[in-house]
Protein backbone atom coordinates (compact mmCIF):
# COMPACT_ATOMS: atom_id res chain seq x y z
CA UNK A 1 0.00 0.00 0.00
CA UNK A 2 2.76 2.40 -0.71
CA UNK A 3 0.39 4.73 -2.55
CA UNK A 4 -0.61 5.84 1.05
CA UNK A 5 2.57 8.20 1.44
CA UNK A 6 2.32 7.19 5.39
CA UNK A 7 2.47 4.04 7.05
CA UNK A 8 -0.25 3.37 8.91
CA UNK A 9 -0.50 2.90 12.73
CA UNK A 10 -2.49 0.01 14.09
CA UNK A 11 -4.64 0.39 17.41
CA UNK A 12 -5.30 -3.07 17.31
CA UNK A 13 -2.98 -5.85 16.99
CA UNK A 14 -2.57 -8.80 19.01
CA UNK A 15 -0.01 -11.45 19.88
CA UNK A 16 -0.61 -15.10 21.02
CA UNK A 17 0.16 -15.49 24.63
CA UNK A 18 2.94 -17.59 25.46
CA UNK A 19 2.31 -21.19 27.51
CA UNK A 20 3.66 -19.42 30.86
CA UNK A 21 1.86 -15.84 30.02
CA UNK A 22 0.11 -16.34 33.34
CA UNK A 23 2.33 -19.00 35.43
CA UNK A 24 6.10 -17.10 34.77
CA UNK A 25 5.88 -15.11 37.93
CA UNK A 26 3.01 -16.25 39.90
CA UNK A 27 2.91 -16.92 43.38
CA UNK A 28 3.51 -19.86 44.20
CA UNK A 29 1.13 -20.32 46.92
CA UNK A 30 -1.97 -18.59 44.40
CA UNK A 31 -1.07 -20.87 41.13
CA UNK A 32 -3.89 -23.31 42.10
CA UNK A 33 -6.42 -20.46 42.37
CA UNK A 34 -5.41 -18.60 39.41
CA UNK A 35 -3.96 -20.41 35.93
CA UNK A 36 -2.54 -23.80 34.98
CA UNK A 37 -1.96 -26.44 32.44
CA UNK A 38 -3.03 -30.21 32.85
CA UNK A 39 -3.12 -33.10 30.39
CA UNK A 40 -6.84 -34.14 30.06
CA UNK A 41 -8.27 -37.11 27.73
CA UNK A 42 -4.30 -36.58 26.19
CA UNK A 43 -4.83 -33.00 25.22
CA UNK A 44 -2.96 -30.04 26.87
CA UNK A 45 -6.05 -27.63 28.44
CA UNK A 46 -6.23 -24.30 30.36
CA UNK A 47 -7.33 -25.02 34.52
CA UNK A 48 -8.66 -20.85 35.81
CA UNK A 49 -9.98 -21.34 39.18
CA UNK A 50 -9.64 -25.31 38.87
CA UNK A 51 -12.17 -25.32 36.01
CA UNK A 52 -11.08 -26.24 32.60
CA UNK A 53 -11.58 -23.08 30.76
CA UNK A 54 -13.52 -23.09 27.43
CA UNK A 55 -12.79 -19.56 26.43
CA UNK A 56 -10.25 -20.48 23.46
CA UNK A 57 -10.62 -23.59 22.06
CA UNK A 58 -6.91 -24.27 21.78
CA UNK A 59 -5.08 -22.11 24.15
CA UNK A 60 -1.74 -23.46 23.33
CA UNK A 61 -2.46 -22.06 19.84
CA UNK A 62 -1.04 -24.45 17.92
CA UNK A 63 -2.06 -24.83 15.00
CA UNK A 64 -3.60 -21.67 14.33
CA UNK A 65 -5.91 -20.13 11.62
CA UNK A 66 -4.64 -18.15 9.34
CA UNK A 67 -4.99 -14.73 9.63
CA UNK A 68 -8.53 -12.91 8.24
CA UNK A 69 -9.84 -16.40 7.37
CA UNK A 70 -13.44 -15.41 8.91
CA UNK A 71 -13.04 -12.06 7.01
CA UNK A 72 -16.22 -12.82 4.83
CA UNK A 73 -18.36 -14.47 7.77
CA UNK A 74 -18.18 -11.04 9.30
CA UNK A 75 -18.71 -9.02 6.32
CA UNK A 76 -22.20 -11.30 5.72
CA UNK A 77 -20.83 -12.76 3.04
CA UNK A 78 -21.27 -16.43 3.86
CA UNK A 79 -23.39 -17.03 1.07
CA UNK A 80 -23.00 -20.83 1.24
CA UNK A 81 -23.46 -21.20 4.58
CA UNK A 82 -20.58 -22.52 5.64
CA UNK A 83 -19.95 -23.36 9.43
CA UNK A 84 -17.04 -21.71 11.21
CA UNK A 85 -15.00 -25.18 11.39
CA UNK A 86 -14.89 -25.00 7.47
CA UNK A 87 -14.31 -21.35 6.75
CA UNK A 88 -11.43 -21.43 9.15
CA UNK A 89 -9.58 -23.69 6.51
CA UNK A 90 -6.60 -25.02 7.02
CA UNK A 91 -4.50 -24.49 10.11
CA UNK A 92 -0.80 -23.23 10.36
CA UNK A 93 1.78 -24.65 12.86
CA UNK A 94 2.65 -21.69 15.00
CA UNK A 95 6.51 -21.40 14.36
CA UNK A 96 5.56 -20.92 10.61
CA UNK A 97 4.94 -17.11 12.27
CA UNK A 98 7.58 -16.00 15.11
CA UNK A 99 5.77 -13.07 15.04
CA UNK A 100 2.88 -13.88 16.88
CA UNK A 101 5.10 -14.89 19.70
CA UNK A 102 8.30 -13.02 19.59
CA UNK A 103 8.64 -9.41 19.46
CA UNK A 104 12.08 -8.54 17.13
CA UNK A 105 10.08 -11.29 14.77
CA UNK A 106 6.77 -8.91 14.93
CA UNK A 107 9.28 -5.83 14.27
CA UNK A 108 10.32 -7.45 11.07
CA UNK A 109 6.68 -8.25 10.36
CA UNK A 110 6.07 -4.76 10.84
CA UNK A 111 8.13 -3.89 8.10
CA UNK A 112 7.14 -6.17 5.64
CA UNK A 113 3.58 -5.02 5.96
CA UNK A 114 4.52 -1.07 5.28
CA UNK A 115 3.65 0.03 8.96
CA UNK A 116 4.54 2.00 11.79
CA UNK A 117 3.64 0.41 15.00
CA UNK A 118 0.90 -1.34 16.90
CA UNK A 119 -0.54 -1.13 19.89
CA UNK A 120 -0.73 -5.29 21.34
CA UNK A 121 -3.65 -6.45 22.98
CA UNK A 122 -3.88 -9.89 24.57
CA UNK A 123 -5.79 -13.17 22.99
CA UNK A 124 -6.69 -15.29 26.09
CA UNK A 125 -6.51 -12.76 28.70
CA UNK A 126 -9.48 -10.92 27.28
CA UNK A 127 -11.74 -14.49 29.08
CA UNK A 128 -9.50 -14.44 32.48
CA UNK A 129 -11.78 -12.07 34.54
CA UNK A 130 -14.98 -13.54 34.30
CA UNK A 131 -13.78 -17.27 34.78
CA UNK A 132 -12.15 -15.88 38.41
CA UNK A 133 -15.01 -12.52 38.86
CA UNK A 134 -15.85 -14.90 42.31
CA UNK A 135 -11.92 -14.79 43.32
CA UNK A 136 -10.76 -11.16 43.14
CA UNK A 137 -7.36 -11.86 44.92
CA UNK A 138 -6.85 -14.61 42.80
CA UNK A 139 -8.08 -12.58 39.47
CA UNK A 140 -5.14 -10.02 40.44
CA UNK A 141 -2.49 -12.06 41.13
CA UNK A 142 -2.75 -13.40 37.61
CA UNK A 143 -2.79 -10.17 35.90
CA UNK A 144 0.30 -8.99 37.68
CA UNK A 145 1.85 -12.13 37.41
CA UNK A 146 0.76 -11.76 33.43
CA UNK A 147 1.62 -7.93 33.34
CA UNK A 148 5.25 -9.17 34.78
CA UNK A 149 5.07 -11.22 31.88
CA UNK A 150 3.63 -9.46 28.92
CA UNK A 151 7.12 -6.70 29.74
CA UNK A 152 9.55 -9.43 29.45
CA UNK A 153 8.33 -10.73 26.35
CA UNK A 154 6.93 -7.55 24.33
CA UNK A 155 7.51 -4.51 26.48
CA UNK A 156 5.28 -2.00 27.83
CA UNK A 157 7.70 0.19 25.61
CA UNK A 158 11.07 -0.17 24.55
CA UNK A 159 11.53 3.33 23.95
CA UNK A 160 11.46 2.76 19.45
CA UNK A 161 7.99 4.27 19.32
CA UNK A 162 6.91 1.19 17.52
CA UNK A 163 5.76 -1.51 19.78
CA UNK A 164 3.13 -0.97 22.70
CA UNK A 165 2.00 -3.80 24.70
CA UNK A 166 -1.23 -2.90 26.93
CA UNK A 167 -1.02 -4.45 30.69
CA UNK A 168 -4.38 -5.88 31.51
CA UNK A 169 -6.35 -4.34 34.40
CA UNK A 170 -9.80 -5.25 36.28
CA UNK A 171 -11.53 -3.37 39.23
CA UNK A 172 -12.71 -6.34 41.27
CA UNK A 173 -10.89 -5.16 43.83
CA UNK A 174 -10.29 -1.27 44.15
CA UNK A 175 -7.38 -1.16 46.38
CA UNK A 176 -5.50 -3.94 44.72
CA UNK A 177 -6.43 -2.26 41.01
CA UNK A 178 -5.01 0.79 41.74
CA UNK A 179 -1.41 -0.37 43.64
CA UNK A 180 -1.18 -2.41 40.23
CA UNK A 181 -2.04 0.57 37.82
CA UNK A 182 0.30 2.46 39.63
CA UNK A 183 3.24 -0.37 39.24
CA UNK A 184 2.62 -0.45 35.69
CA UNK A 185 2.46 3.02 34.76
CA UNK A 186 5.87 2.99 37.09
CA UNK A 187 6.61 0.79 34.97
CA UNK A 188 6.66 2.19 31.90
CA UNK A 189 2.86 1.34 30.52
CA UNK A 190 1.96 3.53 27.86
CA UNK A 191 -1.76 2.57 27.25
CA UNK A 192 -3.78 0.54 29.75
CA UNK A 193 -6.64 -2.51 29.05
CA UNK A 194 -9.52 -4.22 30.53
CA UNK A 195 -12.63 -5.67 29.17
CA UNK A 196 -15.83 -3.60 29.57
CA UNK A 197 -18.67 -4.59 31.34
CA UNK A 198 -19.97 -4.31 34.81
CA UNK A 199 -17.18 -4.82 37.69
CA UNK A 200 -16.94 -8.61 39.17
CA UNK A 201 -16.75 -7.63 43.09
CA UNK A 202 -16.77 -11.60 44.07
CA UNK A 203 -20.16 -11.79 44.99
CA UNK A 204 -22.05 -9.71 42.26
CA UNK A 205 -21.04 -6.92 40.00
CA UNK A 206 -20.79 -3.23 40.21
CA UNK A 207 -20.68 -0.13 38.20
CA UNK A 208 -17.36 0.86 36.81
CA UNK A 209 -18.47 4.51 37.79
CA UNK A 210 -18.74 3.56 41.57
CA UNK A 211 -16.78 5.99 43.71
CA UNK A 212 -14.70 3.41 45.01
CA UNK A 213 -12.90 3.15 41.80
CA UNK A 214 -11.59 7.00 42.05
CA UNK A 215 -8.36 6.25 42.57
CA UNK A 216 -7.86 4.18 39.97
CA UNK A 217 -9.18 6.75 37.13
CA UNK A 218 -7.20 9.19 39.66
CA UNK A 219 -3.79 7.54 38.49
CA UNK A 220 -5.01 7.53 35.06
CA UNK A 221 -6.68 11.08 34.85
CA UNK A 222 -3.39 12.30 36.16
CA UNK A 223 -0.58 10.55 34.83
CA UNK A 224 -2.77 11.31 30.99
CA UNK A 225 -2.09 8.03 29.97
CA UNK A 226 -5.31 5.91 27.95
CA UNK A 227 -7.20 3.38 29.32
CA UNK A 228 -8.51 0.65 26.30
CA UNK A 229 -11.52 -0.83 26.51
CA UNK A 230 -11.44 -4.61 24.94
CA UNK A 231 -13.71 -6.91 23.81
CA UNK A 232 -13.76 -9.82 26.04
CA UNK A 233 -15.83 -12.07 28.19
CA UNK A 234 -17.89 -9.91 30.61
CA UNK A 235 -20.58 -9.89 32.85
CA UNK A 236 -23.05 -9.06 29.93
CA UNK A 237 -23.40 -13.14 28.84
CA UNK A 238 -25.90 -12.93 31.91
CA UNK A 239 -28.21 -10.74 29.46
CA UNK A 240 -28.77 -14.05 27.54
CA UNK A 241 -30.45 -16.18 30.56
CA UNK A 242 -33.80 -13.69 30.93
CA UNK A 243 -34.14 -14.48 27.28
CA UNK A 244 -33.71 -18.73 27.21
CA UNK A 245 -29.65 -18.98 25.62
CA UNK A 246 -28.82 -20.84 28.53
CA UNK A 247 -28.58 -24.83 29.40
CA UNK A 248 -32.08 -24.69 30.73
CA UNK A 249 -33.49 -23.57 27.60
CA UNK A 250 -32.49 -26.58 25.78
CA UNK A 251 -34.49 -28.87 28.51
CA UNK A 252 -37.39 -30.18 26.76
CA UNK A 253 -35.87 -30.08 23.28
CA UNK A 254 -36.30 -26.22 22.88
CA UNK A 255 -33.83 -25.51 20.21
CA UNK A 256 -34.61 -21.85 19.14
CA UNK A 257 -31.05 -20.31 20.23
CA UNK A 258 -28.83 -23.46 19.69
CA UNK A 259 -26.38 -21.69 17.35
CA UNK A 260 -25.40 -18.09 18.66
CA UNK A 261 -27.71 -15.73 15.69
CA UNK A 262 -29.84 -14.20 18.92
CA UNK A 263 -27.42 -12.87 20.94
CA UNK A 264 -25.60 -11.59 18.29
CA UNK A 265 -28.42 -9.69 16.75
CA UNK A 266 -29.91 -8.75 20.52
CA UNK A 267 -27.04 -7.52 22.69
CA UNK A 268 -23.72 -7.19 21.08
CA UNK A 269 -23.10 -4.04 21.53
CA UNK A 270 -24.18 -4.11 25.16
CA UNK A 271 -21.20 -4.92 26.95
CA UNK A 272 -19.64 -1.45 25.49
CA UNK A 273 -22.15 0.73 25.29
CA UNK A 274 -23.64 0.00 28.97
CA UNK A 275 -20.04 0.83 29.27
CA UNK A 276 -20.07 3.97 28.28
CA UNK A 277 -23.81 4.78 29.89
CA UNK A 278 -22.18 4.13 33.31
CA UNK A 279 -19.40 6.04 32.76
CA UNK A 280 -20.67 9.08 32.07
CA UNK A 281 -23.87 9.18 33.83
CA UNK A 282 -21.82 7.96 37.08
CA UNK A 283 -20.09 10.74 36.33
CA UNK A 284 -16.77 9.36 36.03
CA UNK A 285 -15.86 11.39 32.83
CA UNK A 286 -17.12 14.51 34.61
CA UNK A 287 -14.45 14.22 37.99
CA UNK A 288 -11.82 12.86 35.80
CA UNK A 289 -12.00 15.59 32.53
CA UNK A 290 -8.34 14.63 31.34
CA UNK A 291 -8.80 10.37 31.10
CA UNK A 292 -8.85 9.15 27.98
CA UNK A 293 -9.93 5.85 26.77
CA UNK A 294 -10.26 3.79 23.66
CA UNK A 295 -12.64 1.26 22.67
CA UNK A 296 -11.00 -1.72 21.08
CA UNK A 297 -12.94 -4.37 18.99
CA UNK A 298 -16.18 -3.51 19.92
CA UNK A 299 -17.11 -2.37 16.95
CA UNK A 300 -19.15 0.92 16.51
CA UNK A 301 -22.85 1.06 15.33
CA UNK A 302 -22.86 1.52 19.03
CA UNK A 303 -22.45 5.14 19.17
CA UNK A 304 -25.07 6.50 17.42
CA UNK A 305 -27.40 5.35 19.45
CA UNK A 306 -25.65 5.57 22.79
CA UNK A 307 -25.28 9.15 21.79
CA UNK A 308 -28.65 9.83 20.76
CA UNK A 309 -29.60 8.47 24.18
CA UNK A 310 -26.99 10.39 26.02
CA UNK A 311 -28.39 13.79 23.96
CA UNK A 312 -31.95 12.56 25.35
CA UNK A 313 -31.18 12.28 29.06
CA UNK A 314 -29.13 15.28 29.04
CA UNK A 315 -32.26 17.34 27.63
CA UNK A 316 -34.41 15.73 30.24
CA UNK A 317 -32.08 15.87 33.45
CA UNK A 318 -29.28 18.28 33.13
CA UNK A 319 -28.94 18.61 36.86
CA UNK A 320 -27.46 15.14 37.04
CA UNK A 321 -24.81 16.25 34.79
CA UNK A 322 -21.31 17.93 35.16
CA UNK A 323 -21.53 19.08 31.19
CA UNK A 324 -23.11 17.58 28.19
CA UNK A 325 -22.31 13.62 28.34
CA UNK A 326 -22.18 13.87 24.30
CA UNK A 327 -19.60 16.36 24.13
CA UNK A 328 -17.77 14.54 27.14
CA UNK A 329 -17.98 11.45 25.33
CA UNK A 330 -16.20 13.12 21.84
CA UNK A 331 -13.79 14.96 23.90
CA UNK A 332 -12.29 12.08 25.86
CA UNK A 333 -13.05 8.65 23.76
CA UNK A 334 -11.38 7.01 20.55
CA UNK A 335 -13.28 4.05 18.43
CA UNK A 336 -11.91 2.15 16.51
CA UNK A 337 -14.71 0.48 14.14
CA UNK A 338 -14.94 -3.02 12.70
CA UNK A 339 -13.75 -3.19 9.07
CA UNK A 340 -17.32 -3.63 8.05
CA UNK A 341 -18.81 -0.96 10.22
CA UNK A 342 -20.30 2.07 8.02
CA UNK A 343 -17.69 4.35 8.42
CA UNK A 344 -19.01 7.82 6.80
CA UNK A 345 -21.94 7.40 9.38
CA UNK A 346 -19.42 7.04 12.34
CA UNK A 347 -17.36 9.83 10.76
CA UNK A 348 -20.43 12.12 10.55
CA UNK A 349 -21.49 11.23 13.91
CA UNK A 350 -17.96 10.85 16.13
CA UNK A 351 -15.51 12.87 14.13
CA UNK A 352 -13.03 11.98 12.25
CA UNK A 353 -10.48 13.18 15.01
CA UNK A 354 -11.56 10.46 17.20
CA UNK A 355 -11.55 7.11 14.99
CA UNK A 356 -9.15 4.59 14.99
CA UNK A 357 -7.77 1.74 12.53
CA UNK A 358 -7.98 -1.34 14.37
CA UNK A 359 -6.81 -4.64 12.19
CA UNK A 360 -7.22 -7.35 14.55
CA UNK A 361 -4.36 -8.90 13.02
CA UNK A 362 -3.13 -12.12 13.18
CA UNK A 363 -7.00 -12.73 14.42
CA UNK A 364 -9.19 -14.97 12.20
CA UNK A 365 -11.90 -12.35 12.12
CA UNK A 366 -9.19 -9.64 11.15
CA UNK A 367 -7.96 -8.59 7.98
CA UNK A 368 -5.36 -10.69 6.48
CA UNK A 369 -2.80 -7.49 5.64
CA UNK A 370 -3.61 -4.72 8.28
CA UNK A 371 -3.14 -1.71 5.34
CA UNK A 372 -6.16 -3.33 3.35
CA UNK A 373 -8.25 -1.68 5.77
CA UNK A 374 -7.97 1.80 3.44
CA UNK A 375 -9.91 -0.53 1.45
CA UNK A 376 -12.94 0.25 3.74
CA UNK A 377 -13.03 4.15 3.63
CA UNK A 378 -12.98 4.89 0.27
CA UNK A 379 -14.67 8.39 0.79
CA UNK A 380 -12.32 9.51 2.90
CA UNK A 381 -10.26 12.03 1.53
CA UNK A 382 -6.36 11.72 2.18
CA UNK A 383 -6.09 13.87 5.11
CA UNK A 384 -8.61 11.83 6.48
CA UNK A 385 -7.20 8.35 6.21
CA UNK A 386 -4.33 9.69 7.31
CA UNK A 387 -5.57 10.84 10.55
CA UNK A 388 -7.58 7.57 10.98
CA UNK A 389 -5.10 5.20 9.93
CA UNK A 390 -2.21 6.80 11.74
CA UNK A 391 -2.17 10.30 13.66
CA UNK A 392 -5.12 9.28 15.87
CA UNK A 393 -3.55 7.05 17.54
CA UNK A 394 -0.46 8.75 17.99
CA UNK A 395 -2.46 11.68 19.23
CA UNK A 396 -3.84 9.40 21.58
CA UNK A 397 -0.68 7.76 22.74
CA UNK A 398 0.96 11.02 23.69
CA UNK A 399 1.09 11.52 27.39
CA UNK A 400 -1.18 13.94 28.44
CA UNK A 401 0.18 14.47 32.39
CA UNK A 402 -2.21 16.76 34.12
Amino acid sequence: MGSLGFRPFDADNHYYEAEDAFTRHIEPSMAKRCVQWAQVDGKRRLLVGGKINKFIPNPTFDPIAKPGSLEDYFRGRNTEGLDLKTMFGDLDPLAEHPGYRERDARLRLLDEQGMDGALLFPTLGVGIQEALRRDPVALHAAFEAFNRWLDDDWGFDRGDGRLYAAPMITLADADLAAREVARVLEAGARILVMVPGPVPDGEGYVSPGHPKFDPVWSLLNDAGIPLALHAGLSGVSAYGKFWGTGAAASAGGFEGFKHATFPMVAFQDRAISDTFAALLCHGVLDRFPNLRLASIENGAMWVPDLLRNLKDGYGKMPFTFEADPVERFREQVWVAPYYEDDMEVLRDVLGIDRLLFGSDFPHAEGLPDPTMYVKDIPTFSDEETRRVMRDNVLELMTPRPT
